[in-house]
């Protein structure tokens, strides 16, 4: 396809271009970090699982959630470094999604407290309550990126929901792990995936 004449000098019109690859793979880069991390909770709250039903005789909080997390953090930071990304949580350039993100962050803490401090909310209730306030987060991602893989995110986050809602509270942390899982962790990767291909094309 031809390219659009530009007004720029020619330096100015390269440095542009290398600019716009360079916040392009970048936005790459974060993505896929994030579908990670989703990976990493994934497997943590499924193990966790797994130890509570079937009363397995390891210290979870030791060897599966400090251990993993302290892992993955390292990790992270090494990645950042090889593709010379810098990661923030709130951008300031992208205040929809921060304040968006924001609200979330919040409402999943009154969940927690609600649940572990006051005791008002079951374990089947918070988690399900926290899996629709994922499947929020995932649907404000699809309108904001305007990508269909978030969205996909979103209808099964709000399916385990669901299930977590009329389910028991032993299962909790399954319903949980799963979406991680399948609805933030595989998505993620399939959209980080394709913003790379388009990136060659």
């Amino acid at each position: 396809m031809a390219s659009l004449p530009s007004s720029l000098p020619a330096e100015s019109d390269t440095e542009l271009s290398l600019s716009v690859e360079r916040a392009y793979r970048e936005v790459v880069v974060i993505d896929r970090l994030g579908a990670l991390w989703s990976l990493i909770l994934a497997k943590c709250f499924l193990a966790q699982w797994a130890i509570d039903k079937f009363v397995m005789p390891i210290s979870a909080l030791r060897y599966i959630w400090s251990l993993t997390l302290a892992m993955a953090v390292i990790a992270t930071v090494l990645y950042l470094r090889a593709h010379r990304a810098q990661f923030v949580l709130f951008p300031h350039q992208f205040r929809v999604s921060s304040a968006i993100l924001g609200g979330l962050l919040v409402a999943q803490g009154f969940l927690l407290y609600a649940h572990f401090a006051l005791g008002h909310l079951s374990a089947a209730a918070t988690a399900g309550l926290a899996a629709a306030l994922f499947g929020a987060w995932s649907l404000a991602r699809a309108s904001l990126k305007r990508a269909p893989e978030p969205l996909v995110g979103a209808l099964l986050w709000w399916g385990l929901a669901a299930s977590a809602l009329t389910g028991v509270d032993a299962d909790a942390l399954l319903w949980v792990g799963l979406g991680f899982f399948f609805a933030q962790a595989l998505p993620g990767f399939a959209l980080a995936r394709r913003l790379e291909r388009s990136a060659r094309v």
